[in-house]
């Protein structure tokens, strides 16, 4: 639990999953920045929130809020903070996928993404839907925000305003521009089979295939055979699963694909459809939570930052509920990084831990034989 208290505004946080607040607050100081200084309409959305607090401000002040955002982790981190004090529960919508803002909306709260692509997706789908003129708040770390996006939102848009960085996050105030640039929504790549594979803004990797899933498909291809439930632990958007259609028999495979990322699953899901393959089955979570399956083979290259931060926390949730999903033959597949400390977390959950291949930059493991106190 941690406590945020400001000038107008008194809340006990937690992040999600649970950390010490010794190491993670449930808020940065951009988070700080909008409630303290932005403005807001009678009907504000918020997008990007990671753990709730600037949904959990507006909700204390008495708003009816439309929340936003990708992640399984942060809708749960919302859910679980707003709950912990009394406000009526029409006020709040929490949405994923493609937003879709409500009618009435007159503002927009934004912490700034990884991606660009991502933040041009937003404010095209709120010219869309709400026309010009909506006043906007975008908040994010100062060494996180290039010169170049803010050349670009000042220049496609109107009213704009560059705040003092305080705390070294930096706020930008505008109204929303009548026209920006076209914006291709759909990005996409040429798969192993030789087809596209597209996702959406914000799925990692969307018009490239990472070096890191080539070496690791050159793996998989050279597997004797690969057949059962087979899940990909962190699907993005289903690479390794067109994979393994391309490269073994699609009548043996039971594919399960999970993600933290709404946009990843739904960008998935759409090329496995692309490939005549409907036999899928997609959880939208935080690793392998609440799924029950006793799988095979499990497919993991894992994610290594939370936000901007280098973090092996996800891998290791990842990690430690496959060596529990694992039937008493099968076997977890993961590619690593070479700089990041995955051997130590694996030998926690797996007896066998065999280094199948490695070049300079990665290291493939093949996970076997579950230690009995992780079942």
């Amino acid at each position: 639990m941690a406590l945020l208290t400001t000038s107008n505004a008194l809340l006990d946080l937690d992040c999600y999953p649970k950390v010490s607040a010794k190491f993670q607050q449930p808020w940065d100081a951009g988070d700080l920045y909008l409630i303290e200084s932005a403005n807001v309409g009678s009907h504000p959305a918020v997008i990007n929130d990671q753990w709730g607090v600037l949904t959990c401000f507006l909700l204390q002040q008495g708003h009816s809020v439309y929340s936003w955002t990708d992640s399984f982790c942060g809708q749960t981190g919302i859910r679980n903070n707003s709950e912990k004090f009394d406000y009526s529960p029409a006020l709040l919508t929490l949405d994923q996928g493609t937003p879709c803002f409500p009618k009435a909306t007159n503002s927009l709260w934004i912490q700034c993404p990884k991606s660009f692509d991502q933040l041009h997706w937003w404010l095209t789908l709120a010219l869309k839907q709400l026309g010009p003129g909506i006043e906007i708040s975008l908040v994010g770390m100062a060494k996180h925000v290039p010169v170049k996006w803010l050349k670009w939102l000042e220049q496609y848009n109107t009213d704009y305003q560059q705040h003092p960085i305080k705390k070294k996050s930096r706020l930008m105030t505008f109204k929303l521009g009548d026209k920006l640039p076209a914006l291709t929504v759909l990005k996409s790549y040429l798969g192993p089979d030789n087809k596209d594979v597209s996702a959406l803004p914000g799925v990692f990797s969307r018009d490239h295939m990472d070096i890191g899933s080539r070496f690791f498909i050159q793996q998989i291809s050279q597997l004797n055979t690969l057949s059962g439930k087979v899940i990909d632990l962190g699907c993005g958007n289903g690479l390794l699963s067109l994979a393994c259609l391309h490269y073994f028999s699609a009548s043996a495979l039971e594919l399960i694909l999970c993600d933290d990322s709404s946009l990843a699953l739904n960008s998935a899901r759409e090329n496995l459809l692309a490939r005549d393959y409907s036999d899928a089955v997609f959880h939208h979570t935080d690793a392998l939570l609440n799924v029950h399956v006793r799988a095979d083979t499990i497919l993991c290259n894992p994610p290594f930052h939370s936000g901007n931060r280098i973090s092996t926390a996800a891998a290791e949730r990842m990690f430690k509920q496959a060596s529990k999903l694992l039937s008493k033959d099968g076997q977890l597949l993961v590619i690593a990084n070479r700089h990041l400390p995955y051997a130590p977390l694996l030998k926690k959950g797996f007896k066998s831990i065999k280094q199948l291949n490695s070049d300079a930059k990665f290291v493939i493991y093949q996970c076997t034989d579950a230690l009995p106190s992780n079942r």
